[in-house]
């Protein structure tokens, strides 16, 4: 018996590792990000058994440990019981990633790429150049894997108020404004130009977890006394974005909103 717990705990817990190492080991060059995401996967998706029936590797072993891990203690060693629950437990808190990445992909189109501007999206120039499988170039008019909608129609029947910004300054005010938000988002910028247009900040963002980088852009054109802030940002691998950039933008427009001159 103390064997059979022992292992399945360890079981447990090394599917709990293999989600958390997942994201560092694709930072650190051990495998792709896709491998990264299958690791998950394998680890959390159910199994079929029977027909319409699967079990999660995670859960269940979560689950077994927990069952054994209360044994031990009542039958003893309490030693083992301990661990087993721990490892129990450390699986379950693992397993909520997975959960979370499913309902967060239910939740919003499969789309990786959110502006304000359909007709004149600020371009991706700087970051082209970078490492990526995404193309730099907006493809609104491309249909959403799995859905009869267009990329533009997705994103505005999801974000329905993702819209350019009047900011109350003057263009060059609004750009100091607008390059303290990003660098306060944790964003690099990359590049900043300036034409008969006005004003394109260029900046990317790296998750923490998995390390992906997302490109973010900002366009300042002057409106009178106002200027008009369109802003975009695409994620340069993945199909689906899990919503990240989207929510990216409500950031920046709510701070923007909170650092608006009286």
């Amino acid at each position: 018996m103390r064997v059979i717990i022992t292992l399945i705990s360890l079981a447990a817990l090394g599917c709990a590792l293999t989600i958390g190492f997942a994201g560092p080991g694709t930072q650190l060059g051990w495998w792709d990000y896709g491998t990264g995401l299958g690791l998950i996967r394998q680890v959390s998706a159910p199994i079929p058994v029977t027909d319409g029936i699967g079990i999660s590797p995670i859960f269940t072993l979560a689950g077994l440990a927990a069952i054994g891990g209360l044994i031990a203690l009542i039958m003893r060693p309490r030693g083992l019981g301990v661990f087993a629950i721990v490892c129990a437990l450390v699986a379950f808190g693992a397993a909520q990633v997975p959960l979370k990445m499913r309902a967060m992909v239910e939740a919003n189109p499969f789309i990786h790429d959110i502006t304000t501007d359909f007709d004149n999206p600020p371009p991706i120039i700087a970051g082209a150049s970078k490492e990526r499988k995404n193309p730099p170039e907006y493809v609104g008019d491309s249909l959403v894997s799995r859905s009869e909608m267009t990329v533009a129609e997705a994103q505005a029947e999801a974000f329905p108020d993702l819209k350019p910004v009047k900011f109350n300054a003057a263009l060059d005010e609004t750009r100091e404004i607008v390059r303290h938000i990003i660098e306060e988002m944790n964003m690099e910028i990359l590049d900043e130009t300036l034409n008969d247009d006005g004003w394109l900040i260029e900046a990317e963002f790296k998750s923490k977890w998995f390390g992906f980088y997302d490109d973010f852009v900002v366009r300042l054109s002057p409106e009178g006394s106002l200027t008009r802030v369109d802003v975009r940002s695409k994620s340069r691998v993945g199909g689906s974005d899990l919503g990240a950039n989207a929510a990216r933008i409500k950031t920046f427009f709510e701070k923007l909103k909170a650092a608006q001159p009286i």
